[in-house]
């Protein structure tokens, strides 16, 4: 019976061991900053926090390891109201980009004793929702809608700044700023009668163009035909110049010998001589 107990009672230990080592050893990402955080004393480690990479090895019953992702985070935060000075109500739809300054781990957890997850809905959603809640209502609602680019401007240098304080490095935040409805019905008729307008204007143009273009074609067809009618004329000035009494005669022997049926006729007074072609030779 002993004999058998004692190999028992080894293997016991080495599974003992083994689930001991699983439970107190573990590996930090590279992607990650780990701190190990005793478990003593009345402050919980707040005190007494080491920063940690790589495989680490920990006594499970007095420390524990707490890992933060230093990689950009991009957290999108439920919409919320927001008051201008004069009372128009905006919606704010945030979306944060952030990251955990390196080395500040031991920090954070020193401040909110958290998981990241936790922190972001908590504090951090409480900076971006007052930042954006102060800066709204130093504007009126046309101010606001105006100057939109500086709003956003006034709330990326405020977040910058907060956030660096706890440890948090601020990269990007869209706002999502929504006005009322009212207010984006009257920006909506004022632009589309802007396009309205716009479009008139062009219509304009267009008719006093093509109207250009209808006096410039008719002047153009009107100077051909004049042109036309004083090259005619010329044409039967020179014609008539040029019917002398012996290019008459020579058309009409050319006639008469081509047994055509008329030929030139000219008629004139003092004594001119009357041509005439007979019906037939």
């Amino acid at each position: 019976m002993r004999f058998f107990t004692k190999p028992i009672l080894i293997a016991a230990a080495v599974l003992f061991f083994f689930i001991l080592l699983s439970q107190s050893c573990t590996t930090i990402d590279a992607s990650h900053e780990g701190i190990k955080v005793s478990k003593i004393g009345s402050d919980r480690g707040a005190n007494d926090i080491e920063n940690v990479t790589g495989w680490v090895f920990y006594n499970p019953f007095t420390s524990f390891i707490e890992q933060y992702p230093i990689y950009t985070q991009t957290k999108d935060f439920d919409s919320f109201q927001v008051t201008t000075r004069d009372g128009a109500v905006f919606s704010v739809d945030p979306t944060l980009n952030y990251k955990i300054q390196r080395g500040q781990a031991a920090i954070i957890y020193r401040n909110y004793r958290k998981d990241l997850p936790s922190i972001e809905n908590s504090m951090i959603r409480n900076l971006v929702y007052n930042a954006y809640r102060d800066i709204a209502n130093q504007y009126t609602s046309d101010s606001l809608m105006r100057s939109r680019a500086n709003f956003e401007n006034l709330a990326e240098v405020r977040l910058t700044k907060l956030l660096a304080k706890d440890g948090f490095q601020f990269e990007q935040i869209t706002s999502g700023l929504t006005p009322p409805a009212s207010l984006q019905a009257a920006i909506d008729a004022k632009n589309q009668a802007v396009q309205v307008s716009l479009r008139l204007q062009n219509q304009i143009a267009a008719t006093k163009a093509q109207a250009e273009i209808n006096v410039t074609a008719a002047r153009g067809a009107a100077q051909a035909l004049i042109i036309k009618a004083e090259g005619e004329a010329k044409a039967n000035q020179l014609r008539q110049a040029s019917l002398t009494p012996l290019l008459v005669q020579m058309r009409w022997i050319e006639a008469w010998e081509k047994g055509g049926s008329h030929v030139p006729t000219v008629a004139g007074g003092n004594g001119a001589m009357l041509y005439q072609l007979p019906a037939s030779k």
